[in-house]
């Protein structure tokens, strides 16, 4: 059998750009988590972003529509991605940045909230799994 040397001109440059080395970090998926907007008790949705997965922004939005519980307050689905400090628009799927949260939406404004960081409201707390102080034992001067 003879075998077919490998021509690297008859591929596109495209292809040279994910098999090469030096262009490692586009290869690399960014780590992103995007919490829902409005929404502080959402733990949020670890979702991984490579340029092989997501060829647009819309393809984006789809697969978030899709992976987000149905039961949140999206009825038309995400449209909108939301810096959660600042409530920046984000419009493109390369200003999404490793190790970064951002807030989905619907059509609807930025709500601004601390998102990801649910405190327990104080009627909520046990004080039962709180120690009691104890009283003081009697004296007996209160005896009298």
């Amino acid at each position: 059998m003879h075998r077919r040397a490998f021509n690297f001109n008859t591929v596109s440059q495209a292809h040279r750009d994910v098999v090469d080395d030096r262009y490692r970090d586009l290869r690399r998926p960014r780590k992103v988590r995007f919490f829902v907007n409005g929404d502080r008790y959402f733990k949020g949705k670890k979702l991984y972003i490579t340029p092989h997965r997501y060829f647009n922004f819309n393809d984006l939005l789809n697969d978030l529509t899709g992976k987000l519980p149905s039961n949140l307050s999206l009825p038309y689905g995400v449209r909108q991605i939301f810096t959660p400090s600042s409530g920046h628009r984000v419009v493109d799927i390369e200003d999404l940045q490793d190790g970064r949260s951002y807030v989905c939406a619907g059509f609807e404004g930025y709500k601004p909230i601390k998102y990801g960081k649910a405190e327990l409201e104080p009627w909520s707390l046990d004080l039962a799994s709180e120690p009691k102080k104890q009283a003081p034992p009697p004296s007996s001067t209160d005896q009298l």
